[in-house]
């Protein structure tokens, strides 16, 4: 189905001449002189985008932002305004805008920009849906403030209810094996998660432990072993550290990935279980394969979905939110008065690199709040050494250099609208492109 786009503008040639190229490009637009009349058909049928210009008779387009905004808190709005009106643009971002173009339009930005408003639309409905299917019983803090989070938890809620294999990458502590049970609890698959950590069992144990064994297929083998892959029948069978998995032991694992077949240790008996399989590995595993200590065609039977989870220090959306979260779970467990932490102590997790990532993060707030004496957590409660902090400074620059990106990426790398929407002169945006490596992606 084409996105619905509501067009609403009072000057009859160039709506048209916007319209006319919309509808070129594979929108279904309804066009209007008045933001009265569009309000009206907005309740009654919706859309998916609403580009506005910001001076109308009657109505303007910021009070008529702020209106469909209230029926509808996903829909993206784009205002179009002289470029003399820049300050009434803000305040149109202010009453909900997503973002704003200035007269003469550019149509290939226009549409870059509506490309980029109707992705971020999908990704929140997504998202939405996806926590609300989990529900009660959804994993222990689910946060994705971030993009790449966003992303993330959009890739899920596509491909949970499928058995294709994922691998999931990323450094530990990230959270790998929380977004596998988020994908097996929408799965829809009846039967169980069952995790196996490759590296934390002997290489001589670890076949018998994924394949089972029969009796007498090793020397201390006296009765029949179900294997892991055997218990996850109609579930998800986990694979964590699969970096780790013995040599001689992947073409077996590929055989199964493939024909969905194995046999036992020592048995006859071929046999064939329902198994989802996902993997996790903080190796790279492309490396691997360039040594090879891990088959080529096993990676690819495994990655055929590839979820790559960035480490905590590069997502401070959620970091913030996490920690807040954290706070008050601990807070619940142990019966303590907690009530936030301090802005200096936010600001010392931001500043910290988190090596450990999430579960480094969650090991520092709990034991924050199990020795504070005091009901807002401080800097000195947290504990976190002072050479594991990146400076103010060196904070300062990422925050900045990451708000650069996102908005050359917002205006397709048009350096004019971008200097204009940070505020800054383009030759200062150019050398601060230059101080901080930014390039346009080829």
């Amino acid at each position: 189905m084409k996105p619905g786009i509501i067009l609403v503008d009072d000057d009859n040639s160039g709506r048209n001449m916007l319209a006319g190229f919309l509808e070129k490009h594979g929108f279904n637009v309804s066009a209007f002189d008045n933001a009265e009349s569009a309000l009206e058909t907005f309740s009654r049928e919706g859309f998916d985008l609403a580009l506005l210009d910001v001076k109308l008779p009657g109505m303007s387009g910021i009070e008529l932002t702020s209106k469909l905004k209230s029926i509808d808190p996903t829909l993206p709005v784009i205002l179009i305004t002289a470029y003399g009106d820049i300050g009434t643009a803000v305040s149109g971002m202010k009453a909900g805008a997503a973002d704003y173009l200035t007269k003469p339009v550019e149509l290939q930005e226009l549409e870059l920009v509506i490309e980029k408003q109707l992705e971020n639309r999908r990704l929140i409905l997504e998202n939405k849906l996806l926590r609300e299917q989990l529900s009660d019983n959804k994993p222990d803090y689910i946060v994705a403030e971030s993009r790449q989070m966003k992303e993330i938890l959009s890739t899920i809620s596509r491909i949970s209810a499928t058995d294709t294999p994922v691998l999931v990458t990323g450094e530990s502590g990230v959270g790998k094996e929380l977004v596998a049970r988020i994908i097996h609890e929408n799965s829809g698959f009846s039967g169980a998660f069952i995790p196996i950590n490759c590296a934390a069992i002997p290489e001589n144990l670890i076949e018998s432990e994924l394949f089972g064994a029969e009796p007498g297929a090793y020397t201390s083998a006296n009765k029949r072993k179900q294997g892991k892959i055997e218990l996850a029948n109609n579930g998800t069978l986990f694979l964590d550290e699969i970096a780790e998995l013995p040599l001689m032991l992947q073409p077996k694992l590929l055989r199964f990935l493939q024909e969905g077949t194995f046999f036992r240790l020592g048995g006859t008996q071929e046999l064939s279980p329902n198994v989802r399989v996902l993997a996790a590995t903080n190796r790279n595993v492309e490396e691997l394969v360039a040594q090879k200590k891990m088959r080529e065609d096993l990676y690819f039977r495994l990655a055929v979905i590839k979820i790559n989870i960035p480490p905590l220090r590069e997502r401070h959306e959620d970091l913030a939110v996490l920690a807040e979260n954290f706070v008050a779970k601990f807070a619940e467990k142990h019966g303590k008065a907690i009530k936030e932490l301090s802005r200096k102590a936010l600001n010392t997790i931001l500043r910290h690199k988190w090596p450990g990532n999430v579960r480094e993060l969650a090991n520092s707030i709990e034991r924050a709040v199990l020795l504070t004496r005091h009901e807002i957590l401080s800097p000195e409660d947290l504990q976190l050494l002072p050479q594991s902090l990146v400076s103010e400074s060196e904070l300062l620059c990422d925050v900045e250099k990451n708000h650069i990106e996102k908005v050359l990426k917002e205006t397709g790398w048009h350096l004019a609208n971008a200097s204009e929407r940070l505020g800054i002169h383009r030759n200062t945006l150019r050398n601060k492109m230059n101080e901080y490596n930014i390039h346009k992606p080829e």
